[in-house]
């Protein structure tokens, strides 16, 4: 699907290039959408693909606001470019131990540094989530030495290696993860008129805010991801164009400014 909303259209030689499909699978592969989507697709005989129709985007914007909710493909042809900035290492051993540890309901041990103890340690948690917060993936679980739920970077870690103890702890159980927040975003009140109509059109369509909700642990990500002012006196334009509108539902969710 994403081929077809990000690119306009999808053929059958463009399915056998992206994903290795022989023909024989890649003509299934459309008529199966034609099948599953009729009111998204029709034929363009001329180049030989299926067209997305406007009601596929209307579809698309109704049930996806957001339009990050659709994944773009990374390769879109000569005309785009995405730019490959991804500094946060992710170590599919790492990745495949975790999920393995999660599935199965078992403990996981690793080493780990953090800003506040950057000298490598021991850790053992029972994980329930792997989510990419902004640039880098991080895992959340309960840690048996803090005896509380806490998130991990994944590209902190090393040697990594699933136990032979079970898990105790069920996601559940874990409060603040299934806390989820309002936050409410917009234009920096310090922006010109004009200027805030910019900030609007280009993240809120053209609205005086937008509201979106999010899981407690994950706002302050959210946040630093966007780069939205929550001092207001010292975060301002143009290095911030955003602010939070509702800092005190949000406050205890917050990094320190």
């Amino acid at each position: 699907m994403s081929v077809l909303i990000w690119e306009g259209r999808v053929s059958r030689a463009r399915l056998m290039e992206l994903f290795g499909l022989s023909a024989t699978r890649a003509s299934e592969w459309l008529k199966e959408l034609k099948v599953q989507r009729p009111d998204w697709v029709e034929w363009d005989s001329k180049r030989r693909s299926l067209t997305a129709t406007k009601a596929a985007y209307r579809d698309v914007e109704r049930s996806h606001p957001s339009a990050s909710a659709v994944p773009i493909h990374e390769s879109l042809g000569d005309a785009t470019m995405i730019l490959p900035w991804e500094f946060s290492r992710l170590s599919p051993y790492t990745f495949s131990r975790l999920r393995m540890a999660i599935k199965d309901r078992r403990q996981v041990s690793f080493n780990y540094m953090s800003m506040s103890r950057p000298v490598k340690h021991r850790r053992v948690v029972e994980p329930h989530s792997i989510v990419r917060a902004g640039r880098r993936w991080h895992v959340r679980g309960y840690c048996l030495e803090r005896g509380d739920f806490r998130d991990f970077v994944l590209g902190r870690m090393t040697d990594v290696s699933l136990t032979d103890e079970a898990a105790s702890h069920e996601i559940g159980s874990d409060s603040n993860w299934n806390r989820i927040v309002k936050v409410r975003l917009v234009a920096h009140p310090s922006l010109t008129d004009a200027q805030s109509q910019v900030v609007r059109q280009e993240y809120f369509s053209g609205t005086a805010a937008r509201v979106t909700t999010c899981r407690g642990p994950l706002v302050p990500y959210l946040i630093q991801e966007l780069k939205v002012a929550t001092d207001l006196d010292r975060q301002l334009p143009p290095d911030y164009q955003l602010a939070l509108d509702n800092r005190e539902e949000c406050k205890e969710w917050l990094f320190p400014t």
